[in-house]
Order: C-alpha cells, then sequence, then structure tokens
C-alpha cells in the first residue's frame, strides 16, 4: 500500500510542477535559419531557438528593468569601462561541464577568435582590454572605452553561453545538437530546414525571477517545424499537426480570432523596421533625388491597411516607434504625395521620352533591382510597391531569393542591388544604429552603403555616453540624418501574430519580440 501511495506521489509531483510528457510542436515560416551556434548566429529565427537552449548573462525583463541571469549580480565603475559580475553557483551545462568564471572567459575568446566569424555577438564584447577571473565565480570586464550600454548588449537571446567542452572540439561546432548550453531545454536533434527538438532540462532552477516559475520546463518537447507556405501552416494549426504557427496571414487573423479553438497572440516589436535599404552607392539610387522619390511614391499606410489588416503598422523612420529613443519627428518628413514624386525626378533631369512610362537619363532607364526573400510578407508589398512606383515613372525589378541570400547580395561592397527588405528586432537602439549606419558596418549589414565621419561620432557617442540626454540628442540626429538622406523607405513595423491553440497558455515574448515558451503549458 505504502509503495502504491509513493508511486502516486511521484505522478502527482510531475502533473502539477511540470516534467510530464507533454510535447509542444511550433511551426515558423522562416526556414532560412542561419545556424543555433549563438556565437556564430545573427538571425532573428536563430535566436529564438538559441534561447530555448542557453541563457544569458543577465535578462532584461517586460518592465525594462535588468534581472539575475547567469550572473546574480554586478558592479560597475570607471564611467562604464570595468564591470564585475559575480556569477550564479550551481549552474551546469547539459554535458555537466560547470558554469564558473572560466567558462564566461573561454565563451568571450572563442567569439573574439577571428576563426569563429562572428557576427553579432562579437560586436557586443569587442571592446573588452581585458577578462580576469577574480575567483572561480567572479570575472572582471575591463573595456578599452566607457560601455554604459554593455547590459542591454548582453541580455539579447544571441548572446547565450555554450560549454566550453563542447566547442572546443571542433567536430562539435558542425552539429548544432552538440553544442550544450546552460538552458530551460536541451538541444538534441537538428535536421537543418526540417525540424529542431529540444527536450526539458529536468535540473533546471534558474529560470528569471520575472517569469511565473523557476524550475523545469512544464512542457517536456518542444519541437520546431519549418513550414515556408503560409496556407500549409495555418492549415496544420487547424487540423491540430502543430500547436502555434507564426505569421498568421493577415486576411485570416480575424476569423482565427473568431474561432474558440485558437487565440491569437501579437506583438509589435522595437528595433530596426521593415523597410527597403536604398543603396547610396549604386546608380540610380546613388542620387539623393531617386531616393526622395521613392519616399514619397510609396504610400506604406496603404500597404499596412490593405496587406496586413493592421497587423503591421506603418513605418515611417529606420527605427520602429517601441524602440527606445525614437525620434517621432521623422513620421511628417515623407507624406505620401506621386506628385511631388514626380516633380522631383522631372527636376533632377529623369523625363519619359519615348512614352513607355519610365522615364530615362542620358539614355539609361530609371530601374531599381531590388531583391527580397520569399513569402507572403515580404512579396506582397513588393508587388504593390513596385505597382506605386510605376505610377511616378520607376521601374522596380524583384528578385526573391532565401534570407541569407539577399542579405549577403545586398550587403556585399560592389552589390548589384538597389534596394532590399531587412529589418530587426531588437532593444539597443544605439547599438542598431552601429549595425545598420556605420562605416565600419559598409559590407555587412549598412545596406545603404552610406557613412559620413559626423555620423560615425554620432553612433560612438550614443555607444559610449553616459549621459542620457546627449545619448537621446545622438539617436535622434543620427534618425533624422538618415532619412533626410533618404536612405531607407520605410514600409512597415515587424510584428509577432501568433496563431495558439486555445488550451496554451503561458506564451510570452521578451521586449525584443522573442517568444517564450518556458511559462507554457497546456490546460489541464
Amino acid at each position: 500500500m505504502s509503495r502504491m501511495l509513493l508511486w502516486l506521489c511521484v505522478v502527482l509531483c510531475l502533473g502539477v510542477w511540470g516534467l510530464g510528457s507533454t510535447t509542444l510542436t511550433i511551426a515558423i515560416r522562416n526556414w532560412d535559419y542561419d545556424t543555433l551556434d549563438p556565437h556564430v548566429s545573427c538571425f532573428t529565427q536563430s535566436m529564438w531557438m538559441i534561447n530555448m537552449f542557453t541563457d544569458t548573462l543577465v535578462r532584461l525583463g517586460p518592465d525594462g528593468k535588468f534581472y539575475p541571469g547567469l550572473a546574480e549580480s554586478w558592479e560597475v565603475s570607471d564611467e562604464g569601462r570595468v564591470w564585475i559580475f559575480h556569477l550564479r553557483p550551481g549552474v551546469k551545462f547539459h554535458d555537466g561541464t560547470p558554469w564558473n568564471a572560466e567558462a564566461l572567459i573561454e565563451n568571450f575568446k572563442r567569439v573574439l577568435d577571428p576563426a569563429t566569424k562572428s557576427l553579432r555577438f562579437i560586436d557586443k564584447i569587442r571592446g573588452i582590454e581585458s577578462m580576469q577571473a577574480l575567483d572561480p565565480l567572479t570575472v572582471k570586464l575591463t573595456f578599452k572605452e566607457p560601455t554604459p550600454g554593455f547590459l542591454v548588449a548582453i541580455s539579447e537571446p544571441i548572446c547565450g553561453f555554450l560549454s566550453p567542452t563542447a566547442f572546443k572540439n571542433p567536430a562539435n561546432t558542425k552539429s548544432p545538437d552538440k553544442l550544450k548550453g546552460t538552458g530551460p531545454w536541451i538541444l538534441t536533434e537538428e535536421v537543418y530546414q526540417q525540424r529542431v527538438v529540444f527536450k526539458a532540462n529536468p535540473e533546471y532552477n534558474w529560470g528569471p525571477s520575472f517569469m511565473d516559475h523557476q524550475g523545469p520546463p512544464f512542457i517536456d518537447t518542444v519541437i520546431w517545424r519549418f513550414i515556408p507556405e503560409d496556407e500549409t501552416r495555418l492549415t496544420a494549426l487547424l487540423t491540430g499537426e502543430v500547436d502555434v504557427i507564426d505569421e498568421v496571414p493577415p486576411t485570416q487573423v480575424d476569423s482565427l480570432k473568431s474561432d474558440p479553438r485558437f487565440n491569437v497572440l501579437i506583438y509589435i516589436k522595437p528595433g530596426v523596421a521593415q523597410v527597403y535599404h536604398l543603396n547610396a552607392q549604386l546608380p540610380p539610387t546613388n542620387e539623393l533625388a531617386v531616393r526622395q522619390a521613392i519616399n514619397y511614391a510609396i504610400d506604406q499606410k496603404t500597404i499596412s491597411e490593405v496587406i496586413f489588416r493592421g497587423t503591421r503598422p506603418p513605418a515611417y523612420g529606420l527605427f520602429m516607434p517601441a524602440s527606445p529613443y525614437y525620434n517621432k519627428a521623422v513620421e511628417t518628413m515623407y507624406p505620401y504625395d506621386p506628385q511631388k514624386a514626380r516633380q522631383i525626378l522631372e527636376a533632377a533631369g529623369w523625363v519619359d521620352v519615348d512614352g513607355d512610362g519610365i522615364r530615362e537619363k542620358n539614355g539609361q532607364k530609371l530601374v531599381i533591382n531590388f531583391i527580397t526573400y520569399p513569402g507572403f510578407v515580404a512579396e506582397a508589398p513588393a508587388e504593390m510597391a513596385q505597382a506605386m512606383l510605376r505610377e511616378v515613372g520607376i521601374q522596380m525589378n524583384i528578385t526573391v531569393t532565401t534570407g541569407s541570400a539577399m542579405m549577403e547580395q545586398c550587403g556585399m561592397v560592389n552589390s548589384t542591388y538597389n534596394s532590399c527588405l531587412c529589418g530587426d528586432s531588437a532593444v539597443d537602439t544605439a547599438m542598431e544604429a552601429y549595425y545598420f549606419c556605420h562605416s565600419s558596418m559598409i559590407g555587412v549589414f549598412n545596406f545603404a552603403h552610406y557613412a559620413t565621419p559626423e555620423l560615425d561620432a554620432l553612433i560612438e557617442t550614443a555607444l559610449r555616453t553616459l549621459d542620457e540626454a546627449k545619448k537621446q540628442e545622438a539617436l535622434y540626429e543620427i534618425q533624422r540624418i538618415w532619412m533626410e538622406q533618404a536612405l531607407c523607405k520605410p514600409i512597415v513595423c515587424s510584428s509577432m501574430v501568433l496563431g495558439v491553440r486555445a488550451d496554451l497558455e503561458g506564451v510570452k515574448f521578451l521586449l525584443d519580440g522573442t517568444p517564450m515558451f518556458y511559462d507554457a503549458k497546456f490546460k489541464s
């Protein structure tokens, strides 16, 4: 009898407190993620999954405050040059390697190693001058310059830590499921462009204090599937094949909301908006007049209303309104005015000589080559923008390719594309300005291929100053200059639009829009 009671208690505890046999299946559109190695990755979809099996040094809560992560506490001195982190004791990576000062330093060394080819994590720590383990659980980081924004930088999901035991084996870095973090789930399988599987970490008990619990996840197995076709993904949700989908087709949002079996979760993100970056080095977008005309000719409000049914509000600047230090003044710089676009082009010498509807100058047609990634959310706006541009005499050729190929081809120094669609979700506006506007990012993420000493200086001020007023002034000016030079055409804000089963509760978002399934559980 006592044995039966003991067995019953175990079953009840598992059911109430977490680890059970539940499986959550998530289907997302973008199968073109780059890698699940946080030291290398730069894709948003990769970060969603990296956040499942790794932890960051600190956590940025939904209230905008910092909370302990793998560090229990921290101190800063010398105007942001010296940071001391007191690490959480008792934490182990999934392979049993202890989390300590040595592990932190080894992670940072790998990120800083040019051979790693880090794209994003490295920018958070490249200013480090020295790293010192003061004791097994205390690390001192000294930067070359003041780095007051270090906490927000390293709170991003991309800054997850890996077991040095695992990544020091070169074979493991080629197999993402061999990379071990400290997170709530353990990465157990990856079949690229098909599925990624995670199993709950039964030893996890250091969840963020702003979540509903801190122990192991309630859901035992999480399977990420990649279904790029919108209708196929929606059908998978409606038939019960999957439990969550991203990018619910805008035309289906209302019907899904009215179905009692499902909920629709919408979160408007901060960061760089979905914009058409305009290459200032390549004709004809090297002409300010052409870039200005493009801005006046495309009506982003109509695109938002007709295509996205309001799930993605119109954008009016490089950054989205939810971003810290957003300059609202940019919203009035380019109202929709196709007649003004025509006047600007006429004054710049672009006229329709042969009556075919496309302007020309010096024997060259006014043609811009645009590149984007596949899917309704990218292609449908591009087709509408294409029609709007033709109304003012601009021909827009559209190329559709993978996200990674688009970024490579539009980012390269000698790009043959005038424009590409790219945004980014992040809360660190200064770092986003660095990525997209700094001279050192030409050939990487500065898709406008534009930089000036003035802009670089403003970005450095935004990154280094301890004076909030000066930081805001610098970031406001960066946004003003970027739009004054018409270096992008803002289209819409990025948003997370998730379709979820109605009996799944506890799905949340980090400030940058990263979906969190740590508190998620199915209603009994």
